[in-house]
């Protein structure tokens, strides 16, 4: 089969690799699309501590079911999304519903070779949460946006957004985007907050408000809500939480979603703001299976329309320049859709 194979920092290799084969109690998949994701732009520049090689990278993967030998999972043929946790089913978090925290999580393309080749092998333990199957008239390139929308579904439950609630929204990037597109979906009133024109206004075409960075932030957010943001999400690592703390509601809920580069991911916060507002402060990490599932359903609705994110559809050779393509910040989510 083809597949795009890191074999070290920055050095990628398309071209023919052994066959992927159906583990015993698990599934076949035959990819038919991979968004691109810039954490695979990351293990390609940089490469990561726990990263062993050769690797197939890609996360968001749609395909085929090929090949099953697991009872209970979806027939042969059925078009599946593949959430990328590999988690063991067991373990408190696996047993509570946060099996985003599973004490033996793995991920594919990480963990397991992904979704950047032409078929997939899904072990036993994801048949029964990871594979989702894709309702007719969904098209696989959309549906490989459940994954990042399942993240943004993640944060806000854990931020506990509702309707009419204020949401900030730091970054507009496509994961800016997303949240901004599921505050609506829930009723809620986005702000984003963004420094690129071209974002800024697709942001406003969503429905959002939008904001330039400014010293003077929090009074702006003032100035629109009359009371401040419910919900802020920090989705650039650029974000100043500081800032961001000022502009928040008494009792607002500020949601670190951004990954901190390592070294600098220490950050001032203001403690008399957390205190005196009585606002809270959370973490959101990945998504569970479960909010992978609500994110495949928003999208199939058509609640959410992912599809507008797409800026580039290309071929597993021309890989690299998906990486590119987003790297550059003209564009937000490529998808591989030739294998």
């Amino acid at each position: 089969m083809r597949a795009a194979v890191l074999r070290a920092p920055g050095e990628l290799t398309v071209g023919e690799v052994d066959n992927a084969r159906c583990p015993k109690g698990g599934a076949l998949v035959q990819v038919e699309a991979c968004a691109i994701c810039p954490s695979d732009i990351k293990m390609f520049r940089k490469g990561h501590r726990d990263l062993s090689y050769p690797r197939i990278l890609g996360h968001e993967a749609v395909g085929r079911l090929v090949e099953v030998d697991a009872v209970g999972a979806p027939p042969v043929g059925s078009r599946v999304q593949i959430w990328p946790g590999l988690v063991c089913g067991a373990c408190p978090s696996c047993r509570n519903g946060s099996d985003n925290m599973c004490s033996q999580q793995g991920i594919f393309g990480f963990n397991r070779d992904g979704g950047f080749a032409q078929y997939m092998a899904v072990p036993p333990e994801s048949v029964q949460r990871g594979l989702n199957v894709v309702p007719a008239g969904v098209d696989a390139d959309v549906a490989a946006l459940t994954e990042p929308l399942a993240c943004c579904v993640h944060a806000q439950e854990m931020c506990r957004t509702a309707e009419g609630d204020y949401v900030l929204i730091i970054g507009a990037g496509p994961m800016g985007l997303l949240h901004a597109m599921l505050s609506l979906s829930l009723g809620a009133r986005p702000i984003v907050v963004e420094p690129m024109d071209m974002r800024r206004k697709l942001a406003e075409q969503i429905g959002a408000d939008v904001l330039e960075p400014s010293p003077t932030l929090a009074d702006e957010v003032m100035d629109l809500t009359g009371r401040g943001a419910d919900v802020a999400m920090l989705a650039t690592p650029a974000a100043d939480m500081s800032a961001v703390m000022r502009a928040m509601a008494p009792r607002g809920r500020v949601c670190v979603f951004s990954g901190l580069p390592r070294g600098d991911d220490v950050r001032p916060i203001d403690m008399g703001q957390l205190h005196y507002r009585e606002l809270t402060l959370v973490g959101a990490y990945g998504c569970t299976s479960r909010s992978n599932q609500q994110a495949l359903e928003l999208i199939s609705s058509e609640k959410v329309d992912a599809a507008r994110l797409i800026t580039m559809e290309t071929g597993l050779e021309h890989l690299e320049d998906g990486f590119r393509h987003i790297e550059g910040r003209e564009g937000l989510k490529c998808v591989i859709t030739r294998f």
